[in-house]
């Protein structure tokens, strides 16, 4: 899993600021058959009091499967923060023997404004009953964010017609 800032032409292209890559490999070995699994940690960014998360955009390039199962059939992603694990995205299809969702443009949790710091969560459910995330072995997403931060002063500017001369 890699989280990181966009770099500036990325940024006036999408209109995003940051990129999340999750892949198979992220996911532990050993998840019990039919457990959800919580990714709370680095290098998932704690979003600190005064960030505001503008939007997110959601992109499975490639849909999860378990490559010699093709009864597992329904892998769904949710993304939030520590006060709701569904923030943005909530019991997604990224599963390839599903009708996966290749793009998501969530808008209802648009402009998320942080007053305390808070973690982002990615949340994986398997299904069916008999079926484990650790035996998942293709797919891969990313999700682009919009993170603007409140407190930053290099984003104070005079307001127009300041009074310092300018017109």
């Amino acid at each position: 899993m890699k989280f990181a800032p966009l770099v500036t032409g990325e940024r006036a292209a999408a209109a995003m600021t940051h990129r999340l890559d999750f892949d198979v490999s992220d996911i532990p070995a050993g998840i019990a058959v039919n457990t959800a699994y919580t990714f709370n940690v680095a290098p998932l960014p704690l979003l600190k009091a005064s960030y505001v998360v503008r939007r997110i955009h959601c992109y499975l390039s490639v849909p999860f499967a378990a490559s010699a199962d093709a009864a597992f059939n329904s892998t769904t992603l949710s993304l939030g923060d520590a006060g709701s694990a569904t923030r943005w995205l909530s019991a997604v299809q990224i599963n390839a023997n599903g009708s996966p969702t290749l793009t998501t443009f969530p808008g209802a949790a648009e402009n998320t404004i942080y007053t305390a710091n808070s973690q982002i969560q990615i949340v994986l459910t398997p299904s069916p009953a008999s079926k484990t995330l650790s035996s998942l072995n293709v797919g891969k997403f990313y999700v682009l964010f919009a993170i603007d931060y409140g407190a930053d002063p290099a984003r104070r500017q005079n307001p127009p017609f300041s009074g310092l001369g300018y017109t």
